[in-house]
């Protein structure tokens, strides 16, 4: 990773439902954690809220903010991404709709995350992984972002 762009911030976060198990939601966002990582350097969350329905829900988020840890999980992410070719190819397409300012966006299919295999989808029930660059310019922080991450996936 280039030494002049740093990692504010990763954010991990999923939704359980009244019908799924909360502790299998979480072994799906751990997932894209390596194995190094204490949970001492994870701000971990659950907020209850109300679906649709007046169903439970839980939103789980796990925050990163730790500049070397957070180098260190962006890294096994990209690692998991460049796991399966069609990850690769998906983000490649449609990278510029997964970008914001100095941020990048992706969703994981989460039942496929709790099962040990990563595949980057559209989707609703996902786990949401919110990459957030420091960039010390002022304009083309998408661009910027844009190239880091291509140039993570040709290594």
């Amino acid at each position: 990773m280039t030494d002049n762009i740093e990692i504010n911030n990763i954010t991990i976060s999923s939704i359980s439902h009244a019908t799924e198990d909360e502790d299998k939601v979480l072994e799906a966002m751990i997932y894209f954690l390596p194995e190094s990582i204490d949970e001492e350097d994870l701000e971990i969350e659950t907020l209850n809220s109300e679906g649709c329905f007046g169903n439970p829900i839980f939103i789980h988020k796990i925050t990163i903010d730790k500049n070397k840890i957070a180098k260190e999980v962006f890294n096994h992410i990209v690692k998991l991404i460049k796991s399966d070719e069609r990850n690769i190819n998906k983000l490649k397409k449609d990278i510029d709709l997964r970008l914001e300012k100095s941020k990048i966006y992706l969703r994981f299919d989460k039942q496929k995350a709790y099962l040990g295999e990563c595949k980057l989808i559209d989707g609703d029930d996902v786990v949401r992984i919110v990459i957030n660059f420091k960039i010390y310019m002022p304009k083309n922080k998408e661009q910027k972002v844009k190239e880091l991450i291509l140039n993570e996936l040709k290594k």
